[in-house]
């Protein structure tokens, strides 16, 4: 028999030894696994709770919760601004209290966007509640249903299938303006993958048809999306007010930033991104979840940072990109590996900044630290050397730059003997198994191709810094078209043109430059610096025109505000020659950013608890005071993966001690129970070398959401709480986080923070 999600027994009678329900599966699941199967094991297990400002939406549902169709409502606004995972939390607290709601398992599969098979799972569960259902309801489970039974291999024909089981319920249900928005916002993104959209028009009166009846309805969303790669200009009126339909939901904050960027209006496109920012670290503080787990919580912020530097605002760019680095870490989640993440994208963005800004002495101050730390990834080892060899070149510091030159050349040699030993040792095996020549070449090529990215990209920096060297050498300047190995941005080509004295091809690589990024201010600056440096002085003075116009919001110390300043006295400029800052009037009345939560991520506050060890001695937060603290929440000691994690951090308590750093287990079991586990320790002697803490009733557990409110049974979770009591890193799950190493480097990292 299958046990359905909340229909089950108590769950914590498999930590306290109880008989299990009659009901039971044959084979109970792992201790934090959820009894409805695995795809219930992740996202969101903790409690929901009615949030204002998701959106003026209604869906009508079959639900005997007296509140559920406010919930319902609630999450379908959170599926609108893409809030997938609060918009599970929201369906499955539905869920909970009615577990005959077809129409909660269908929010589930639907907040599920890129997650096919848990999308399948929870459509599963509402096709077996479907007589439950309205006949409009079973039109939205069918259609779902129908798109992810379809075989997945033919994905143009699922997708029409889909269109059309939308156009369905538009025509059976013509004032359901859910069925319109949904039918747009499915329409753009099979666009993306595939399904051209025919006509942008067409889509565009649906959404009109929308507006009608309501006029803030969070399908502005899908506007700004429609002709966000078409001709944005015309969602300019969605842009000015989306925010205003659903300000919960930092995305869509966000959002109208995509077409103020695309129209070349920086500043209303950074005064958006950074209250998506706001909003999103609020929210996060809130709800107690890291950073990277919100969907698009990275690329709304590495947004906000190109913005930033769009305008010349490079301290606040550069140090925006550096708060993405110092977000928690985790090995699923946010790493530099990881190129959609807070690491990814601020390191991406802080060398781009770095190198565009010409921070070079910032670069050579930040190479040790962990801003620009060495990763286990080549081509970023290569990346990061050449941008601290640029620093050197640009500094002209010949001997420290020939070193770097040497470590990437020394570093190609190994990869081409790696490479050569890879293709030996393929060609070898596959002689051995007797393969004829063509599958033997193929092997030896297949072995190469592992290597191809690292040695191109090292070939690549090392034709790019032979050129540097020539020039620091002293000797005759390469010529014009002698630089065509120098993959720097165009504005710094022209610069590097117009110290080597090749004055035509700088003015033209300048003004390629300014042409192409049309708005931003250090290309425009550079054409300026470029003409001025050349005597075209009325040409300098008519670009120097253009800067001014868009020079409200440049940093006064930058390169680019210093160069054009010189061009600025020429002509009789005020010291400060700044424009005032004023939005233009279609922008609207938009204020009081600080209010909506902390430009970055800010730890929330460690709540207290005081239990009793296994020694008899009371231990509370407070225990700790002054110091960090690493608390880990298990299962008990019948628990294996528990103790396996237990086992785990023991042999490390030594290094976690050594940074100041103690660790406390709880448990959810009596002080007697606490014993066992110590009986369980592999290492010498048989006792970890922490406290364990008894939580019988699971106060602890609660309070810190490790705990599963849906299926009422206790989660593992990891948490490491500094000195000020805030929780700088967590993680919750159906299984325990068993990386004690990567938890030390962390620890070492946010500690110094």
């Amino acid at each position: 028999m299958k046990v359905h999600i909340f229909r089950l027994f108590p769950v914590f009678a498999l930590f306290a030894g109880g008989a299990i329900a009659d009901d039971a599966p044959e084979e109970a699941p792992k201790e934090g696994h959820s009894h409805a199967g695995e795809s219930f094991n992740s996202g969101p297990r903790q409690a929901a709770t009615r949030i204002a400002g998701t959106g003026e939406v209604h869906f009508p549902v079959t639900t005997k919760w007296e509140e559920g169709q406010a919930y319902f409502d609630q999450g379908i606004g959170q599926l609108h601004g893409f809030w997938y995972y609060e918009a599970e939390r929201t369906f499955r607290q539905i869920a909970a209290k009615d577990p005959d709601c077809a129409m909660a398992y269908w929010g589930m599969s639907m907040a599920n966007q890129s997650n096919q098979k848990r999308a399948k799972d929870f459509i599963d569960e509402a096709k077996e509640r479907i007589e439950h259902a309205s006949p409009r309801e079973k039109l939205w489970i069918e259609a779902r249903a129908n798109y992810l039974d379809n075989d997945p291999t033919d994905k143009k024909k699922r997708q029409r299938e889909l269109i059309r089981d939308l156009e369905n319920i538009v025509q059976e249900h013509p004032d359901d303006v859910e069925a319109k928005a949904f039918l747009v916002v499915r329409i753009w993104q099979f666009s993306r993958s595939g399904t051209p959209i025919n006509s942008h028009q067409a889509v565009d009166a649906l959404l009109d048809q929308i507006f009608a009846k309501a006029p803030l309805h969070p399908a502005h969303h899908y506007r700004i999306h429609l002709w966000d790669n078409e001709k944005p200009k015309r969602a300019l009126g969605s842009a000015a007010v989306l925010h205003e339909t659903a300000p919960a939901i930092a995305h869509m904050w966000h959002m109208p930033g995509h077409t103020y960027d695309k129209v070349k209006r920086y500043p209303e496109s950074a005064w958006h991104q950074e209250a998506s920012a706001r909003v999103d670290h609020r929210r996060q503080n809130e709800l107690r979840v890291l950073p990277d787990q919100i969907f698009n919580y990275a690329h709304n912020n590495e947004w906000y940072s190109r913005n930033l530097a769009h305008v010349g605002r490079v301290r606040e760019a550069v140090d925006f990109a550096k708060s993405m680095i110092d977000n928690p870490m985790h090995p699923k989640l946010n790493h530099y590996g990881k190129g959609n993440s807070s690491a990814g994208y601020g390191r991406k963005r802080l060398f781009e900044f770095l190198q565009r800004f010409e921070l070079w002495e910032e670069v050579l101050e930040l190479a040790d630290t962990h801003y620009l730390a060495p990763t286990d990834k080549e081509e970023s080892q290569i990346a990061r050397e050449r941008l601290i060899g640029l620093a050197n070149f640009e500094l002209g510091r010949g001997v420290e730059f020939g070193v770097v030159l040497g470590k990437l050349q020394a570093r190609l040699a190994d990869y081409e003997e790696e490479k050569k030993g890879a293709a030996d040792e393929a060609r070898s095996k596959a002689e051995a198994e007797k393969k004829d020549k063509k599958a033997v070449d193929k092997a030896v090529a297949d072995a190469g191709k592992a290597f191809k990215g690292r040695i191109d990209a090292a070939k690549r920096t090392i034709d790019e810094f032979e050129v540097y060297a020539k020039i620091l050498d002293g000797g005759e300047p390469p010529a014009a078209d002698g630089l065509g190995k120098v993959k720097r941005e165009k504005s710094a080509l022209a610069r590097l043109h117009l110290r080597l004295g090749h004055s035509d091809k700088a003015v033209e690589v300048a003004k390629a430059a300014k042409d192409a990024e049309v708005n931003r201010i250090e290309p425009l600056a550079s054409y300026v610096h470029v003409l001025e440096s050349l005597g075209k002085t009325d040409e300098a003075a008519a670009a120097f025109a253009e800067l001014k116009k868009i020079s409200a919001y440049m940093d006064t110390d930058s390169f680019a505000y210093l160069r054009a300043s010189v061009v600025a006295k020429r002509l009789g400029e005020p010291e400060d020659w700044r424009v005032e800052a004023v939005m233009p009037d279609d922008f609207g009345n938009k204020s009081g950013l600080e209010k909506l939560g902390p430009l970055a991520w800010q730890a929330p506050e460690a709540l207290p608890f005081e239990l009793e060890s296994d020694d008899g001695e009371t231990v509370s937060l407070q225990t700790f005071s002054g110091r960090p603290v690493l608390v880990i929440f298990y299962l008990g000691h019948g628990c294996k993966h528990c103790v396996e994690q237990l086992n785990a951090f023991a042999p490390h308590a030594d290094q976690f001690e050594k940074l100041g750093i103690p660790i406390v287990a709880i448990a959810p079991e009596t002080g007697l129970e606490l014993v066992k586990a110590h009986s369980l320790c592999e290492s010498e002697p048989a006792h970890f070398p922490f406290p364990l803490l008894a939580d019988p009733a699971m106060k602890a557990f609660r309070t810190y959401r490790a705990y599963d409110d849906f299926e009422d049974m206790p989660l593992h979770g990891t948490f490491l709480i500094d000195a000020q009591k805030k929780v700088i890193w967590q993680d919750i799950g159906a299984d325990p986080f068993m990386e004690a190493e990567f938890l030390i480097d962390e620890a070492k990292r946010l500690l110094r923070l």
